[in-house]
């Protein structure tokens, strides 16, 4: 799923000197391109971060997951041309023993552009607040079509090292 995001070990490449044997929760999810998107997303992580007792969590990724499934939509899929199907938006949600990590998948190839907001604008600011928010972001190509962006938060429990952006 997560092939050319994540190495062949499995394991996100933050989570050096967790060992091979380091525990890996995933869970996925599609998005319909319509209006609920985001909540539904928002719904979905805090799901998963409930099932895997990380409440601290939900707030913080609720909203990253929200900017990052809105510019998903509105940018990811708008635009994308030769296929007549609809174009898929996805949610993947990966628990190391350090980290949460949210990324969500969308068929364009062109990445995200982290710019100074406008502040009469309306819109915007959505990486903005995902950099202010996660420990740090980025996104990686998909090997097949789109890109994957996304966003890594330290678990509350863990040592908090700092993690190196990779954007």
């Amino acid at each position: 799923m997560l092939d050319h995001v994540l190495p062949p070990s499995g394991l996100p490449p933050w989570t050096e000197g967790e060992g091979q044997s380091a525990h890996l929760q995933m869970a996925a999810r599609s998005l319909l391109h319509d209006p609920y998107a985001a909540r539904t997303a928002r719904e979905f992580t805090s799901t998963a971060l409930r099932a895997w007792q990380l409440d601290p969590l939900i707030d913080d990724t609720g909203v990253v997951v929200s900017e990052l499934v809105t510019n998903a939509v509105r940018h990811g899929v708008r635009g994308v041309v030769g296929t007549h199907r609809v174009q898929e938006v996805r949610v993947i949600l990966c628990c190391t023993e350090n980290t949460v990590l949210c990324a969500v998948t969308d068929p364009s190839d062109q990445g995200p552009s982290l710019r100074e907001p406008d502040y009469e604008a309306e819109s915007g600011r959505g990486l903005q607040v995902i950099q202010g928010i996660s420990q740090t972001w980025g996104w990686a190509p998909l090997a097949s079509r789109g890109k994957a962006v996304w966003a890594a938060f330290a678990l509350p429990s863990g040592e908090g090292r700092r993690l190196e952006p990779c954007h």
